[in-house]
């Protein structure tokens, strides 16, 4: 997911400075988070990740950029959750990064396997399979696409 968002970082910045501070900022707030993980401190950086997808998005983003930065951010605080035993949290947070829209792409299908990591833990299988086969069909188009693309990508 970081490769992608740098692809993404690369192409909000030569929209202008609006786009450039934005994904600076999720930048600056997964690596903050990075460092408190790192100290033991989890819940301080669930908290850095929490603030920023409260942030206000700045005019001029495309929706799709806007889409993917913050569903890695939501993607980053479900795996957060579900690290530190709070799968009701992780499934929360995966749930508001599907909400942001799904795309046939990494992002929604990491969304999804999440949801379906912390479904399982909360012990509702059937909606955990029902997550991890939409994942799953998400990431065979995927293959298949590179694979016609003659792995181009």
């Amino acid at each position: 997911m970081r490769g992608s968002m740098l692809l993404v970082a690369v192409a909000l910045a030569a929209c202008g400075d609006a786009p450039a501070r934005f994904i600076d900022a999720a930048r600056d707030a997964h690596a903050q988070a990075d460092a408190l993980v790192r100290a033991g401190d989890p819940a301080r950086a669930a908290r850095v990740l929490e603030g920023f997808t409260a942030r206000a998005v700045p005019a001029g983003i495309a929706a799709q950029d806007r889409r993917v930065v913050l569903q890695d951010t939501h993607a980053r605080l479900a795996e957060l959750a579900l690290k530190t035993g709070n799968p009701g949290r992780a499934r929360d947070a995966a749930t508001a990064g599907l909400a942001l829209g799904e795309g046939r792409d990494a992002f929604t299908a990491s969304l999804l396997t999440l949801r379906g990591h912390a479904e399982e833990a909360l012990g509702r299988d059937v909606e955990a399979a029902r997550d991890y086969e939409a994942a799953q069909k998400i990431a065979e188009a995927l293959l298949e696409q590179a694979l016609a693309d003659g792995g181009a990508r």
